[in-house]
């Protein structure tokens, strides 16, 4: 039985807590222990714990009381008096020498190194020398006041004489210093102080870290023995002064040049076998970053060093695949390098550096083994092939343009844009049942990367690449090809990649012609060939990729699509089939509309297989609907989608079948009405006019026949699909899943300007949705669109249907009262106010009974206030779009909600809001200063409150404020002052412009 965790009465107690604190147990018991120990810390007793904890010899006790001082500076650090903090420091440096000299672990060491880091954080101005002052101490193996040691040697001398371990303590004091600084936040001004304090730390922390990479015999020459950690935690300083001074840079254009001087030594520690990996990972990073950050002849030096003898090794036996990490680093190094140097690279390809580095880099492309699973580093050049052809792209058209160092980068890109093709292969199934999850996600990351370079070569190498590649594909085929699906798999999966680059180009139909035309589908077709399943997926969606062209040239229509749909009987396969069926018919919809039949036979066939992807059937019905929309007239689509209504009634019937059984097939029975549902959904998309059609400007006057879809058996199939709807909704009384699907259906016709099968009438819309209202947030957002789809001129006027759901708006308002209760409901109401305006603005206004109005509009009010930044945002675009109106009625409304706007805007600008909503907030601030002469009143009154909105803003500021709002009158610099009236609320401003 667990030993109960009780409250420490004293030392003991504590350290049996830290052990069991590092000892395994459950997460309560883990988390309560932590929970005390931080209250001890915290306690006032905590300086005097520390220093106990860290008179124990045990590692985890004095790693304890290291943190417990960083506890303290961290909550208490401004309860240390003046005098004092000398005092702190030389108590902290003294435990610090004190472990360093008794060996203790690194541990403890970096824990202390830690801790004296937040000190200077809390006290940088009392520790301006730090480094020399940690040193100093070090080499004199006791702490003392920083005046004690004015008179040592210089650090440089004290360095020579100091042992390894605190030698190695200065290191990770001086490492951990500008890697926490850096952590300091360096977008406020005020944390300016901690560069200038690191910045004179430069000269003593050079001197410490040239001390430790020091070669003496001069640089390039390895000295026979050196202690590995003291260069390596050299190298590691150096690696995190270098990230920090170039972050300093572009925060405070500060520079730290003496960092500079150690650039040249920490490249030649690439040579050494035991320091590589450290150095590389300095170079690596100064060539990512700032490659200006190194000297003309540090970048010879590391050109010399890439391709000296020692490279050529280090290369070779990454070539032999080697997945060692120095090798993956040399990679790393070669490549990052590369990249840096690009241009200069690109136009020295003839010279002997120049060959031996492009062909290195070509030669990572062809290490053994499939990407990211035995080969870890060929997907690290993509960074330098996209630069390179970047670059390329750019000089394009300059003066040496024409140069022959041109056409050898070409031909280098079109050689990588070969070798990548041979790297995406897919394995065969055996191989691929071996690989992780983590492994085949990486490959196929891997073969978008690779797409994505062929569409930036193709930008580059032009039509010769897509006929190269079609090339591959065509002969492969032909009788006596001797490449493999796998190879013919890669081609397509690179044509794929180009088909948003290309137009309408004589030249690349007939290419396209030159592939679709070939006996491509035939073969894919063929069930006796032993074709790999992936080979039939890239297929497929390389169809889909190109439908224009098969809206071009209708020819090659029938073969692909007799090929997807033969692919919708493969369950892996029929989703990707059906997108593609969708968009060839989306695109091609007229062309195809005398195969409606053979359309119909084949979705018929599909939709009886009793393995049927739910989501191709949508996708399917969707792209038949294409098809029968390009008919031409309503009485000829009245049967095909009668045809398609049989199949989703017959999903409707089995739904209430199952329903109706129980027996556990309850849940089944949900989804196949919802698949009914979405079916709908799919049909009526598939039913909605092109954008591009022509707009027909000829409007007749006065009133319109009945449409066909209004009367007769067209009204009938209408009323069959409403009643559709409504039978599943009451079946599954009510379910929210089901009436939001019951929702996309009504939503299909909304966007129709034009009577369809979908365009139902809005009293019956209406009825459902009040019927229904359970489910707020969709009967919200489903009324604001209707609305928003009866606002124009030209449109039906709802009138009656728009009282019928403000009405339950309102009803909704007075039950919830409070926005912030609801903040989603909010939102909507917001909404749906907003879009009642366009058209509706006098229903609005007009609403009786007046109290009812009124508790509507506080609610929008209130929801200015909540702390939801989309209720906010909502609610704002509201009441600008409000104020915009122009009617006695608004004038009113205005009238009586002026001075509660004005108090809320204000109470959100001077301080209440977050940065990101002011530009939000300040829009119906700005449309009230413009709209009403009393709004300079309101605006005084709403300021008037002692300490609002906080105390930071002075009577004077609040003047300023509302003299400058009203002087624009609504000007686009109202949101300039907005923001900086907001900032001096909050307290982070120094000067409030005047």
């Amino acid at each position: 039985m667990a030993t109960a965790i009780t409250h420490p009465n004293s030392l003991d107690d504590v350290v049996t807590l830290i052990h069991r604190l590092f000892q395994p147990g459950s997460p309560e018991e883990l988390s309560r222990i932590q929970d005390i120990l931080q209250e001890v810390q915290r306690s006032p007793e905590g300086w005097q714990l520390a220093d106990h904890l860290l008179e124990r010899q045990d590692q985890h006790v004095r790693f304890f009381g290291a943190l417990t001082f960083t506890v303290k500076l961290n909550s208490d650090w401004e309860s240390v008096s003046e005098d004092d903090v000398p005092v702190l420091c030389t108590r902290l440096i003294g435990w610090l020498v004190r472990v360093v000299n008794e060996g203790a672990p690194p541990l403890v060491i970096k824990k202390l190194c830690s801790t004296l880091v937040v000190f200077f954080v809390r006290f940088a101005e009392s520790w301006p020398n730090c480094v020399r002052h940690v040193i100093c101490c070090l080499a004199a193996g006791r702490a003392g006041l920083e005046r004690e040691f004015v008179d040592m040697p210089p650090s440089s001398h004290l360095l020579g004489t100091m042992n390894p371990a605190a030698k190695l303590a200065a290191l990770w004091f001086t490492t951990i210093l500008v890697e926490e600084v850096g952590k300091v936040d360096t977008k406020n001004i005020k944390n300016h102080h901690y560069c200038v304090k690191i910045q004179d730390n430069e000269a003593e922390a050079v001197v410490l870290i040239k001390n430790a990479i020091n070669m003496p015999n001069g640089a390039g020459n390895i000295p026979d023995s050196f202690d590995p950690r003291i260069v390596d935690g050299g190298l590691k300083a150096f690696q995190s002064w270098v990230l920090y001074s170039l972050r300093a840079f572009i925060d405070f254009r500060v520079e730290f040049p003496l960092l500079r001087t150690l650039t040249h030594t920490a490249i030649h520690w690439l040579a050494s076998e035991d320091m590589f990996e450290a150095a590389c990972d300095v170079v690596i990073d100064i060539l990512s970053l700032s490659f200006s950050f190194l000297t003309a002849e540090d970048k010879l030096t590391l050109a010399n060093i890439l391709i000296s003898p020692w490279a050529v090794e280090r290369y070779e036996l990454l070539l032999s695949g080697d997945t060692d990490w120095g090798s993956i680093q040399f990679a790393r190094l070669l490549v990052t390098f590369a990249e840096a140097t690009v241009q200069k690279l690109a136009k020295s390809l003839n010279t002997p550096p120049g060959r031996a580095m492009i062909e290195m880099l070509h030669g990572i492309l062809n290490i053994p083994g499939y990407p990211q699973v035995e080969d870890e580093v060929s997907g690290s050049t993509f960074e330098f092939w996209s630069s390179l052809v970047e670059f390329l792209v750019d000089n394009e058209g300059e003066d040496d343009s024409d140069e022959p160092w041109i056409e050898d980068c070409h031909k280098e890109v079109k050689r990588a844009v070969e070798e990548f093709w041979k790297k995406i292969r897919i394995p065969n199934m055996q191989e691929l049942q071996t690989w992780t999850k983590d492994q085949m996600e990486g490959f196929m990351s891997y073969r978008k990367d690779a797409a994505d370079f062929v569409e930036s070569a193709y930008g580059l190498l032009g039509p010769p690449l897509f006929l190269q590649l079609v090339d591959q594909v065509v002969n492969a085929l032909a009788p006596g090809g001797s490449a493999s699906w796998e190879e013919i798999e890669a081609s397509l999966f690179c044509l794929n990649a180009l088909s948003d680059l290309l137009g309408d180009e004589p030249y690349e139909d007939v290419y396209m012609e030159r592939l679709f035309g070939s006996n491509v589908f035939s073969m894919l077709v063929d069930p006796g060939a032993e074709i790999p399943l992936k080979a039939r997926t890239t297929s497929v969606n390389l169809i889909g990729s190109y439908a224009p062209f098969f809206e071009r040239q209708p020819s090659y229509l029938p073969p692909a699509l007799n090929f997807l749909f033969t692919c919708l009987s493969t369950p892996v396969l029929a989703r990707n089939a059906s997108r593609s069926i969708s968009s060839l018919c989306s695109s091609c919809r007229s062309t195809l509309t005398g195969e409606l039949s053979a359309f119909l036979r084949q979705y018929e066939i599909f939709a009886a297989s009793p393995n049927a992807d739910d989501l191709a059937k949508e996708k399917v019905l969707c792209a038949i609907s294409y098809v029968i929309q390009a008919l031409p007239s309503e009485e000829q689509k009245f049967s095909p989608i009668s045809e398609l209504m049989g199949y989703v009634e017959k999903d409707a019937g089995k739904s209430i079948v199952l329903l109706r059984q129980g027996q556990g097939q309850e849940e089944e029975a949900k989804e196949t009405g919802l698949l009914a549902l979405r079916c709908l959904v799919s049909i009526g998309k598939g039913l909605q006019a092109p954008d591009d059609l022509p707009v027909d400007l000829s409007e007749e006057e006065g009133p319109q026949p009945p449409s066909f879809w209004e009367a007769s058996s067209g009204g009938s199939l209408q009323g069959k699909i409403i009643n559709l709807v409504r039978m599943l909704c009451s079946t599954f009384n009510g379910d929210g899943e089901m009436v939001d699907a019951a929702c996309a259906v009504f939503k299909t016709g909304f966007a129709e300007t034009t009577p369809g099968l979908f365009v139902f009438p809005p009293e019956r819309v209406t009825d459902f949705l009040l019927e229904h209202c359970a489910r707020t947030e969709t009967i919200l957002s489903t009324a604001g669109t209707l609305i928003s789809s009866h606002s124009t001129s030209s449109s039906a006027d709802i009138v009656t249907q728009v009282l019928q759901l403000l009405q339950f708006i309102i009803n909704l308002v007075l039950r919830i009262g409070d926005p912030q209760t609801e903040p989603e409901i909010a939102q909507s109401v917001a909404d749906f106010m907003s879009r009642l305006l366009r058209r509706y603005a006098h229903v609005l206004c007009s609403y009786q009974p007046h109290a009812h109005l009124e508790a509507l509009f506080v609610f929008t009010l209130d929801s200015l206030t909540v702390r939801e930044a989309f209720v906010k945002k909502a609610a704002a675009a509201f009441w600008s779009a409000f104020l915009s109106l122009a009617s006695p009625a608004s004038d009113e409304i205005i009238a009586a909600c002026g001075p509660t706007l004005a108090t809320k805007l204000c109470w959100a600008i001077g301080g209440g809001c977050s940065r990101s909503e002011i530009e939000v907030l300040a829009e119906p601030l700005r449309k009230l200063v413009a709209r009403q002469v009393r709004s300079k009143m309101w605006l005084t009154e709403a300021l008037k409150p002692q300490g609002f909105p906080t105390e930071n803003v002075g009577e004077r500021d609040k003047r300023l404020f509302v003299e400058k709002i009203m002087t624009l009158r609504g000007k686009s610099g109202t949101n300039q002052v907005a923001k900086e009236f907001w900032l001096r609320a909050r307290g982070t401003e120094f000067a409030y412009a005047s």
